[in-house]
């Protein structure tokens, strides 16, 4: 299944051979690194005791660098974030996330995120998929009272990033959508539906200036999980 070549008791001899020297010379230090690295991240001690660490045992040669912390992007109100950074969201019992519709989703984003009047969510985005724009979406009661899971899963299937497709409602054309699935997106769906999470990327624009400012990636948690 993965392509590799049988081989008979003395080839596999001579390839494990080759392995051990490296597994207990470079292989141990890098995973020993490693090790102190993640030690200090469960102590939460600060990035200044942190090290990158180069290594060449050939020469031999050892250099330790401290890290750079990561770049801030600029948000909304003067607020900045990282890659880092997430913004949760969480069902209830009054709004479940299988339920949660996408106005009742983007109106907890833009609270999350405090972004208040002054900013407009611009667009909503799940992969390479467009899911909500507010030049085309923001009088479109159909598409924001549709469960945002739905929303998500008709556009797998469509398996067209464009929104004029996915938002047409021809209930015709999904059919012959979900009938025509490919092995790639029977397994998004699966994927989709055993994920703890599911992450989307967000813009909000200023009504004031019509400047667009990037949201950490929001991230909506699965109930069920």
């Amino acid at each position: 299944a993965y392509g590799i070549v049988p081989a008979d008791a003395m080839e596999t001899r001579r390839v494990a051979g080759r392995i051990v020297p490296a597994m207990i010379t470079t292989t141990a230090l890098v995973s020993s690194l490693s090790c102190l690295e993640l030690v200090k991240v469960l102590k939460g001690l600060p990035l200044k005791l942190h090290r990158n660490a180069f290594v060449n045992l050939a020469l031999p040669f050892f250099a330790f660098t401290a890290p750079l912390p990561a770049e801030e992007i600029a948000g909304v109100n003067g607020k900045t974030h990282t890659i880092w950074d997430r913004i949760v969201i969480k069902g209830s019992s009054k709004s479940p996330v299988e339920s949660m519709t996408l106005r009742k989703f983007l109106s907890k984003v833009q609270k999350k995120a405090s972004c208040g009047d002054e900013f407009e969510i611009a667009n909503l985005s799940f992969g390479p998929f467009m899911i909500y724009a507010n030049f085309l979406h923001s009088h479109d009661d159909e598409l924001l009272d549709t469960p945002l899971i739905d929303i998500v899963k008709d556009a797998i299937i469509s398996g067209d990033d464009g929104e004029d497709e996915m938002f047409s409602g021809d209930d015709a054309n999904k059919d012959e959508s979900v009938n025509n699935m490919t092995d790639e997106q029977m397994a998004a769906l699966k994927k989709l539906k055993e994920k703890r999470f599911i992450d989307f990327s967000v813009m909000v624009e200023s009504q004031e200036t019509g400047e667009e400012f990037e949201l950490p990636p929001i991230r909506l948690m699965n109930s069920e999980k």
